[in-house]
């Protein structure tokens, strides 16, 4: 194959959402038999980001990397592949969840089109950065990262669905999740807030927790972090607040006044001891946590 070729990589996690969901991916590839084809199956977490980034930086030709799961396989496959110029992400959407894609004019079932996608429209998104851990959706602490640790208890349960799940882990922290103690700057500017926060959020997707619309007015690709904070409340009023923001009607709203939100380069968190944050959903424990903007640093695949 000559250089300048094209070259399409379907990687795929045969785990991701219902059972056999990626069946619907294998039944459209063997009906398109796309040229230049390369399949391959994820076995671990993880797997999905080596693939391809082996893939991608050995080969001369132009990659196509179709991400076949839920957010945390297209998530890995742009951790692998997002300092790299020879390559664009296509997110076929078989999770769970799915919230990575709902920022995007396009439904579900636009994004399930293999054809669609083969023949799709290049666009350019931004990342986030903290450390050593990259997010192309949200970077969360407090509140939110008590809920996402707390979902495994209620997800795996029959007719329990991931969107369920999380709702139902919320009303468990109602309790023991709202106080949570760091200080913020935004911009290098420290926030002048006395007492506790319930959560904060980094966003660059609109939706998180299986459609809750979290950051309305997110852009993935303006170069910006849409920040939001709000500060430890009482139950009464976290039960009045939690259908508006859902719904992410809790933006700019005069009932919710104590709702803090901006646009903004940097968010740093500080505290005196490490602090648990949640990027895309998965917790992980860092000393110190800036966030920061990768600007248009992914191509990704939009359907035709």
């Amino acid at each position: 194959m000559g250089r300048g070729a094209l070259r399409n990589l379907f990687i795929i996690n045969r785990h991701a959402g219902k059972k056999n969901s990626w069946k619907t991916v294998s039944e459209q590839l063997q009906s398109l038999n796309p040229p230049n084809l390369t399949v391959k199956y994820t076995s671990c977490r993880g797997d999905a980001t080596v693939i391809a980034r082996e893939f991608v930086r050995n080969s001369s030709d132009f990659v196509r990397v179709f991400a076949c799961g839920g957010d945390g396989t297209i998530n890995e496959v742009v951790k692998g592949v997002f300092d790299l110029d020879n390559c664009a992400v296509a997110p076929v959407p078989i999770g769970s969840g799915n919230d990575f894609i709902r920022s995007f004019p396009y439904e579900k079932e636009e994004f399930l089109d293999i054809k669609r996608l083969l023949s799709g429209n290049i666009c350019e998104i931004d990342l986030l950065k903290c450390g050593e851990y990259l997010s192309d959706n949200s970077i969360t602490i407090g509140f939110d990262c008590a809920v996402a640790k707390n979902v495994d208890k209620f997800k795996h349960r029959k007719l329990i669905t991931p969107g369920l799940a999380y709702k139902l882990s919320i009303f468990y922290c109602l309790l023991t999740g709202r106080k949570h103690n760091f200080r913020i700057k935004i911009d290098g500017r420290e926030v002048e807030h006395k007492g506790t926060y319930l959560l904060s959020v980094c966003a660059k997707g609109k939706y998180y927790g299986g459609g809750i619309k979290c950051s309305p007015k997110a852009d993935n690709s303006d170069s910006l972090i849409d920040f939001m904070y709000i500060p430890t409340v009482g139950v009464l009023k976290f039960v009045s607040l939690l259908s508006t923001f859902i719904k992410g009607e809790h933006i700019d709203n005069p009932k919710l006044d104590f709702v803090e939100h901006t646009k903004c380069k940097t968010i740093e968190y500080i505290s005196d001891s490490p602090m648990e944050i949640g990027v895309d959903g998965e917790i992980v424990t860092v000393k110190r946590a800036e966030i920061t903007v990768l600007p248009k640093s992914v191509k990704m695949i939009m359907p035709n």
